[in-house]
């Protein structure tokens, strides 16, 4: 009988450590992100563009908006689809809200980046972005048609934005749907004027608590991300 149960005993084990090997070591995690429904959806950026009433979404909109700078990395599958190639640039991108109006949740947008290797190296993309009713960033490259979702309500592949030791950051995963499947950014940007004045946190022009939004708890870095600028 004891030999019966030592058996038992092993067999749970070996169960849950493979139950637990599996969980944690999925490689594949930004596949869920080309499922139910994250794509693109040109019918809440046209609602966007009309405004709302939802008063956190246009918190959330309006801290968005404006002017940030800051470090990027792009992971992207290779040729044979199964390795990725990492690189790492700088970028300046800026958020305007649809028709210049406070109450929109969408809008356009210039992004520039920069190579971080000294070969002086440039490209400069638009894009469009909107937020949805979860509070959920889509960024969609006008000439790729490349499209990332920022999920809001993720700790550990999400997103941060909002006020960080007085200053307005905004960092986290922008993960690659339809055209993009596959390709992950990691983004890690601060607010700035550029006309170089100082830029105030909305927080110290308000004298009020800084809203914030997204759920990462942290920033994460690729490994092995070469300084090269890819073109896309």
């Amino acid at each position: 009988m004891k030999k019966f149960n030592r058996i038992w005993m092993w067999m749970a084990i070996a169960a849950a450590s493979f139950s637990f090997t599996s969980c944690d070591d999925d490689d594949y995690w930004y596949d869920d992100y080309n499922h139910g429904g994250w794509g693109w959806n040109q019918g809440d950026w046209n609602n966007g563009s009309n405004g709302s009433q939802d008063d956190d979404l246009l918190l959330e909109a309006q801290t968005l908006t404006g002017d940030w700078r800051g470090s990027v990395m792009l992971s992207e599958l290779a040729e044979d689809g199964q390795s990725r190639n990492n690189y790492s640039f700088n970028a300046e991108m800026t958020f305007y809200q649809a028709g210049d109006k406070v109450n929109s949740l969408s809008g356009n947008g210039v992004e520039v980046d920069y190579a971080d290797d000294g070969s002086n190296e440039s490209q400069t993309l638009k894009f469009t972005w909107y937020i949805d009713k979860n509070g959920d960033i889509y960024i969609r490259y006008n000439d790729s048609d490349a499209t990332y979702v920022m999920d809001a309500g993720a700790k550990q592949y999400g997103f941060y934005l909002g006020d960080e030791k007085g200053q307005d950051v905004f960092y986290g995963y922008m993960i690659g749907t339809g055209k993009a499947k596959g390709d992950v950014m990691q983004i890690d940007l601060v607010r700035y004027d550029p006309s170089g004045a100082r830029k105030k946190t909305r927080s110290a022009s308000t004298d009020s608590v800084a809203p914030s939004f997204g759920k990462a708890t942290g920033r994460a870095f690729m490994p092995h991300a070469i300084k090269k600028l890819p073109r896309r």
